[in-house]
């Protein structure tokens, strides 16, 4: 009987690991707040590239002609492609610094997915028209598993992930206003 829940045991260990992923990260956390690095089957910690966000806002030429129209504000990010790849198809495992990991991570990280052209990569923030009223929060989210680590820091699970360019945000939440928003980006190819 002992030896019937031992091996029942270590059978639901095993399942419950696997269900999140890798069994175990052993790589440091990243230095800073925000950064983010991502962690090899192999415990290779590789920092993602960090930009920082510039607002952009534009209008249709409607709304100058005839008052009508949409007006579009997005996160923009210089460069088309981020230089640190993924392999599509793979399942990613992130750790990210926080302030600290005493918060739900959703609601302070966010994994979105980017408009890429040649010249930049583009996530909507806001859209407001005259007739449809205003819409906040109109990222392309990717969902994630996620668990402590360390000090101040998330691992993140992601299922694999379509080909596209991608970013991890960090938002404090006991700052008033974030003034300069960096992402941790990556690409996946």
């Amino acid at each position: 009987m002992m030896k019937k829940c031992s091996f029942l045991f270590s059978v639901l260990c095993a399942v419950g690991m696997t269900a999140f992923g890798q069994t175990t990260v052993s790589v440091d956390e990243p230095e800073y707040i925000g950064e983010a690095v991502s962690v090899s089957a192999e415990n290779v910690a590789t920092p993602l590239e960090k930009q920082s966000v510039k607002i952009q806002t534009k209008a249709g030429a409607s709304v100058y002609l005839v008052g009508i129209g949409k007006v579009k504000s997005k996160m923009v990010i210089e460069g088309g492609s981020s230089p640190v790849l993924m392999k599509a198809g793979d399942p990613l495992t992130f750790v990210v610094k926080s302030f600290d990991n005493k918060s739900d991570p959703l609601s302070i990280i966010s994994v979105v997915r980017f408009e890429a052209s040649k010249k930049n990569r583009k996530s909507e923030l806001v859209s407001a028209g005259a007739f449809s009223g205003a819409s906040t929060n109109n990222q392309n989210y990717i969902k994630y598993q996620s668990k402590k680590y360390k000090d101040s820091s998330y691992v993140l699970r992601l299922d694999p992930m379509d080909v596209g360019e991608y970013g991890i945000i960090v938002s404090n939440p006991n700052a008033l206003a974030n003034s300069n928003t960096i992402v941790a980006c990556f690409s996946v190819q």
